[in-house]
């Protein structure tokens, strides 16, 4: 079992260095917008409410 968790560990950190190299020089606009973009289809999918903050509840 060890291992296992050692190999997901070890790929969650493979991405998000990758997230980090991508996102590392962006403004926090861009940074914002890239998340947007990546996210977009698991919204629509699963009907997730999106919010600018929690007092939009």
């Amino acid at each position: 079992m060890g291992r296992k968790i050692d190999s997901i560990e070890r790929e969650i950190d493979e991405i998000r260095l990758k997230i980090y190299e991508e996102t590392k020089d962006m403004t926090s606009e861009q940074f914002n917008e890239y998340f947007r973009k990546k996210t977009e289809a698991v919204i629509k999918e699963y009907g997730i409410r999106v919010v600018s903050s929690a007092n939009d509840v």
